[in-house]
């Protein structure tokens, strides 16, 4: 959920108990205005594609998987399969009902997740069902899946694991959720070892594959403040792994650095943010809830660069992009970053909003798909 919105939905929820909430937006910061750059790269759209008409209220990133030659994505009540280099249709499936989340893989099936809390289990080949089950509830976030078990998070703060085979149910963590928390969840973390989630409890856990049992737990925010709404410490967003290393943000919360098997804090600064976190190079990546883009030192945890020219601009999920950083803003901006020290090198007016905006990265490329469900591929012209 991007920063601005976040400010809309709060300040919504404190004047709902004196007056309606107004849509204007007029307590919220005004977006900063653009200065002029010197652009050294350009964006060329490549191809763009429809893949179903997407839902404009949906609060889901709707995130493509990319698997050898194809992209696939979902949106609306559709799923497809689509060319990486030329966007063609490899096949398209109707699925009756809304999807509330992205796509997972592993291997020849793919998984997504319906308004209605059933789980699909569909062959990457050529869109055909292979199973479907009940999960608790809604989900928000795309299942994941390894090669045994395919684990899916629904927001009643469930974590649930199915046999990829059958979807004959193995496991389910439940985590004790806040009375009041933000809309969405992050996206689970699995490996063949350990699946990672985080909650609107600001916690962080490690969950045995096999047995759904909790090896490790972590606070990554704690909640302070007299109000529910000061108290808020989602753990949304992103979560990355690289080297075991795990790193992980919660809004009003901090950025943390975490060891993967033994769950200790290897470093940790103050930061909120709901949109998790990427990793580009030694950096990772960070959009805070006022639209700051940050880079911090994968290792030590010190910040190499932040850039604060975009505050309030409602900015995306940072994305690693031909080894820059791109974010993109709700007017539809797309801004290019310098990866060593956060300077713009690039900026282009594209038909996508930030909204919602779901992101794979493939070589020099980046396939973007958008609320209203258009996929389209970016490269450097």
């Amino acid at each position: 959920m991007i920063a601005r919105a976040l400010k809309l939905f709060i300040s919504c929820l404190t004047l709902i108990v004196v007056s309606a909430c107004s849509s204007s937006g007029s307590n919220l910061p005004e977006p900063t205005a653009l200065n002029d750059i010197k652009p050294q790269l350009q964006l060329a759209e490549q191809w763009s594609v429809s893949v179903g008409k997407g839902d404009n209220k949906s609060t889901s990133v709707m995130q493509p998987v990319i698997s050898e030659n194809d992209i696939f994505a979902a949106s609306g009540q559709h799923l497809g399969s689509f060319n990486l280099e030329t966007g063609e249709v490899n096949w398209k499936i109707d699925l009756a009902e809304p999807l509330t989340a992205g796509v997972g893989h592993i291997n020849q099936q793919l998984f997504v997740a319906t308004q209605s809390g059933k789980l699909v289990a569909v062959s990457r080949v050529d869109g055909a069902i292979i199973w479907q089950v009940n999960t608790p509830s809604e989900a928000l976030a795309a299942p994941q899946a390894n090669s045994n078990i395919v684990v899916v998070q629904t927001v009643d703060g469930k974590v649930s694991a199915y046999a990829i085979e059958d979807g004959k149910f193995q496991w389910s963590y439940t985590a004790s959720l806040p009375s009041l928390t933000l809309r969405g969840t992050s996206t689970p973390l699995i490996n063949e070892r350990y699946t990672y989630a985080g909650f609107a409890s600001g916690q962080l856990v490690a969950l045995d594959n096999e047995l759904g049992s909790v090896v490790w737990q972590k606070s990554i925010g704690d909640a302070k403040g007299r109000s529910e709404i000061e108290r808020l410490v989602d753990v949304d967003g992103m979560l990355s792994l690289v080297d075991n290393m795990l790193f992980v943000t919660s809004y009003q919360g901090k950025i943390a650095a975490i060891d993967a098997l033994t769950g200790t804090t290897m470093w940790q600064h103050p930061l909120s943010s709901a949109t998790g976190t990427v990793i580009a190079g030694d950096a990772i990546l960070v959009v805070d809830a006022e639209d700051t883009v940050l880079a911090y030192d994968r290792q030590r945890g010190h910040v190499l660069w932040q850039n604060s020219d975009l505050k309030y601009r409602s900015l995306s999920a940072p994305m690693a992009f031909a080894g820059q950083a791109l974010v993109i803003d709700a007017q539809g901006y797309a801004h290019v970053l310098q990866l060593s020290d956060g300077d713009f090198v690039g900026r282009q007016k594209m038909a996508v909003k930030s909204a919602q905006l779901g992101s794979q990265h493939y070589q020099d490329n980046i396939f973007l798909l958008s609320f209203d469900g258009r996929l389209m591929r970016l490269g450097l012209k």
